[in-house]
């Protein structure tokens, strides 16, 4: 086994741009996919959620009051 980490090759400057160019294009559309993606999770329906009743510092106070019926 080797303790040296393996390296890229050494190019010259024109290579390593037309790398770089392609890399970006593999980056950007990632950036996309995700963004996608995002935009997914955010158009999901929404679940109703119990009426949950919790204890306050005042007596029972119902969740939606504690975000003032958000």
């Amino acid at each position: 086994m080797t303790d040296t980490p393996a390296l890229p090759p050494v190019v010259d400057a024109q290579t390593w741009r037309s790398a770089l160019a392609e890399l970006r294009m593999r980056e950007k559309a990632a950036t996309r996919e995700l963004d996608a993606i995002a935009a997914q999770r955010r158009r999901l329906p929404m679940v109703e959620m119990p009426d949950y009743t919790l204890i306050g510092a005042d007596g029972p106070i119902r969740l939606v009051d504690v975000f003032g019926g958000r």
